[in-house]
């Protein structure tokens, strides 16, 4: 059966701290405090990124807060296993395309802002709220639609429209508008997207409503950059 598997996994969660950090640079709109935190991790040696990290995180694994680890992910896969299927199968109707993967890791992440992933084949996996099962449960769709889009969609798309991936990354944040459009029978919050991709999101949003085909929505916008 297809699944998420929440986790916690210190490494990974690190990993989630350096792509946040890189990935931020180009992310409006976020706090002073965030935007110190990144720029610190990008600038500092790999001996002292880690060093970093663990100040940042020693609260979350320190042996105190194991009880609460464990809960979180218990409460975090219950709260994700009422809609694991019902969404996987709309996910797969909405790119007439598998799920990409048997399983995925949804880690949990200490990170102050950002949610990061590798889908790659051999341990695909990404980041989640640790805060909260119901935002953690946003997240994964979220993510997952990244999923479909990197494996089925991406590399075709940057070799017909020559887009390269500066381009393709507001491409697959704003796809996620679909999320407001199909998913709001399992969501209590809109997915709100990044600052500075509202035109974007609007163009996928008439186009999906227009169309109900994911093919031609992409095609047409990417077309149109």
């Amino acid at each position: 059966m297809k699944k998420v598997i929440f986790k916690i996994d210190k490494d990974l969660d690190f990993k989630n701290h350096l792509i946040m950090a890189k990935t931020l640079e180009k992310v409006q709109g976020i706090s002073s405090d965030v935007a110190e935190y990144c720029k610190k991790l990008r600038e500092a040696t790999d001996a002292e990124k880690i060093k970093i990290f663990e100040k940042e995180s020693s609260v979350f694994y320190s042996d105190k807060m194991k009880i609460f680890r464990d809960i979180l992910v218990r409460q975090t896969q219950e709260m994700w296993d009422l809609i694991n299927d019902v969404y996987i199968e709309r996910m797969e109707k909405i790119h007439k395309k598998d799920f990409p993967f048997e399983n995925t890791s949804g880690i949990l992440t200490t990170a102050p802002f950002g949610y990061g992933y590798d889908f790659s084949e051999s341990n695909p996996w990404f980041a989640c709220s640790k805060d909260a099962p119901l935002k953690a449960t946003y997240t994964t769709m979220h993510e997952i639609m990244h999923a479909f889009f990197h494996k089925y969609f991406a590399s075709e798309l940057k070799v017909k429209f020559n887009l390269d991936d500066k381009k393709i990354w507001p491409i697959s944040e704003a796809l996620t508008v679909i999320l407001n459009l199909e998913f709001d029978d399992l969501r209590m919050y809109p997915d709100k997207g990044h600052p500075g991709h509202e035109e974007l999101r609007g163009k996928i949003k008439e186009k999906w409503l227009k169309y109900k085909d994911l093919n031609k929505v992409l095609e047409e916008v990417c077309a149109g950059l």
